[in-house]
């Protein structure tokens, strides 16, 4: 089945990094050829800090794998490209290539330095996570109680005016909220559930995904079994995205599969090319086909402008 995609999360440039591989084919979720069956797809490439690992939250993770993609983005470029932003991307997909964006995900890449923004927008990044599993300058994790540090208010006030989205996943509760009360542009969760039927911290409450909805914002759906719970089969996910659905609204809907940063997907899944099976299971289901380009594709592209 030939359908549009636009996946606001993957891990792959890290995994093409560690396992000394190529875009071409690999033992990843996500290569050239297994996203040959869509008809559009664009993804966002996340470069994680690794905060809290050993060897992590240094610029090291962001630079080499970052130098990795972009020799790989060349080598195969009749067939993928770098995209800044959603008309970017939409120009890429219309060409029959795949849209290549860039986030970050923890800050520590960056030394959580504000003056480090333009560099990355340089550099075509169009969004970022202010933490990933750790406290940092900036904020604190979904695993703490720590709130928005001053500099982390500085360092939102900048990205934004630069163009870059942030992005609430992996943000603890206190920091999502004092957020809320500084953000001057739509906010993101790109790659969490719902934690009314999964309780999870990662995941977002009722609350939480109603103000990210009135941001203008997107929340993008995630494949991890653990953020989904039940027997996190399609009908699992289908069940948060109803959830989403009704508490956000069918614009503020978006895909975050987190492939290549989950050691496990949910059941039905194995790679990028399962998401057409996922779409033919919502469309028997009875999802019209303009809710579901609107969640597997023009949402997110909208956001990304």
């Amino acid at each position: 089945m030939e359908i549009s995609v636009f996946d606001g999360h993957c891990d792959t440039a890290y995994e093409l990094w560690t396992r000394g591989e190529g875009l071409a084919r690999n033992s990843c979720h996500i290569d050239l050829q297994k996203a040959a069956g869509l008809e559009a797809y664009a993804q966002v490439f996340a470069f994680c800090s690794n905060a809290g690992r050993p060897g992590g939250g240094t610029e090291r993770l962001l630079t080499e794998p970052l130098a990795l993609l972009c020799r790989e983005v060349e080598k195969n470029r009749s067939r993928i490209g770098f995209a800044a932003n959603g008309a970017e991307a939409l120009r890429l997909t219309e060409q029959g290539r795949i849209a290549a964006l860039l986030s970050v995900e923890g800050c520590e890449v960056i030394d959580c330095d504000p003056g480090r923004l333009e560099w990355l927008r340089e550099q075509g990044f169009c969004m970022l996570t202010l933490t990933w599993n750790a406290d940092n300058a900036l904020a604190g994790w979904h695993g703490s109680a720590l709130g928005l540090t001053p500099r982390g208010r500085d360092f939102v006030r900048e990205a934004q005016r630069l163009g870059l989205r942030i992005d609430v996943s992996h943000l603890s509760e206190a920091a999502f909220w004092q957020l809320m009360d500084c953000t001057q542009a739509p906010i993101l969760a790109s790659h969490s559930n719902c934690r009314a039927l999964c309780d999870y911290t990662r995941n977002l409450t009722d609350d939480q995904l109603r103000a990210l909805a009135q941001t203008g914002g997107t929340v993008g759906l995630n494949l991890y079994p653990p953020f989904l719970g039940g027997r996190a089969d399609f009908d699992t996910l289908r069940a948060h995205l109803e959830h989403m659905l009704t508490l956000c609204g069918e614009d503020h809907v978006a895909l975050g599969g987190d492939l290549d940063g989950c050691d496990e997907l949910a059941r039905g899944f194995t790679d990028v090319s399962s998401w057409a099976s996922f779409y033919a299971y919502l469309q028997a289901a009875g999802y019209p086909a303009d809710l579901l380009d609107r969640i597997f594709f023009r949402n997110l592209l909208q956001l990304l402008q």
